[in-house]
């Protein structure tokens, strides 16, 4: 017997209290790189007119919630990282996007991110939306769509939030086939295998199709949980990783438009 349990989810503005479960799923995102996220999640609460939380609707009187503390679910926000170059974790963000480009992606797209990157007029937002991986991607648009008033707002206000470029990290992972061998022979060689790249977040596929330039490198010595290891479903297995994607905000309409067509209902 399988029992389907209705759950109401609302957007609510960032607060102290909810601390712990952005940094828990930051955490699934960065796994054990050296980016503070004890830092990064007090920058986002600092900021949290950019941006909600997601939590559950109604709480039930009999929870087991005896704290006072809510479950987040799920969070959005952009944050500038050209201005706030000087916090660590921000620089710790962008060495590990570096550093990793260096090693896993060709010298031309090193190249790009790191010319972009580093160079300050080139004002660059670093998005997170990060939710629990079994949660509905119906969710994300109006996230989405909440972001967007309040970077329009935050921009009649004249704060910085008007960017050149969102730097985005998903998580990813790919599917490994191997394409069948030559009947009635037994061949030494390891048989060709076909990757394709798949989004933890669907959504998050267009923002890779209206992308600058991006690379993925793998996690799975890094990952303990979720996409960990190789798992297998019949001919194909599946591995870990991060795609990282530097997009043209003049491409976000765009984005916006497939999003809607998408994940409307």
């Amino acid at each position: 017997m399988s029992l389907q349990v209705q759950v109401d989810f609302e957007a609510r503005t960032a607060c102290d209290s909810d601390f712990h479960g952005i940094k828990r799923l930051l955490g699934q995102l960065f796994l054990k790189s050296h980016v503070n996220l004890s830092e990064l999640t007090d920058i986002i609460l600092s900021q949290n007119y950019i941006g909600c939380v997601i939590k559950q609707g109604e709480i039930p009187e009999d929870s087991d919630s005896d704290d006072g503390e809510e479950e987040i679910f799920g969070f959005i926000t952009v944050v500038n990282i050209t201005d706030r170059k000087d916090k660590p974790c921000l620089q710790a963000l962008k060495d590990l996007v570096l550093e990793r480009c260096k090693d896993c992606a060709p010298k031309s797209t090193y190249e790009e991110l790191n010319s972009i990157l580093e160079n300050d007029r080139h004002r660059v937002g670093f998005l997170m939306c990060e939710r629990f991986i079994n949660l509905p991607p119906q969710l994300a648009l109006p996230m989405y769509e909440s972001l967007n008033k309040d970077l329009q707002q935050a921009q009649i206000m004249e704060m910085q939030y008007a960017f050149d470029y969102i730097l985005l990290i998903s998580k990813t992972y790919t599917e490994v086939k191997t394409a069948g061998g030559r009947k009635g022979k037994k061949s030494s060689q390891p048989q060709e295998q076909r990757e394709e790249i798949l989004f933890s977040n669907a959504e998050e596929e267009f923002f890779h199709q209206e992308a600058h330039t991006s690379f993925s490198y793998p996690v799975i010595e890094e990952s303990d949980s979720g996409f960990s290891g190789k798992w297998k479903f019949g001919d194909s297995a599946t591995k870990p990783f991060r795609t990282v994607m530097l997009v043209p905000n003049s491409r976000m309409v765009e984005i916006k438009k497939k999003m809607e067509e998408y994940l409307s209902v």
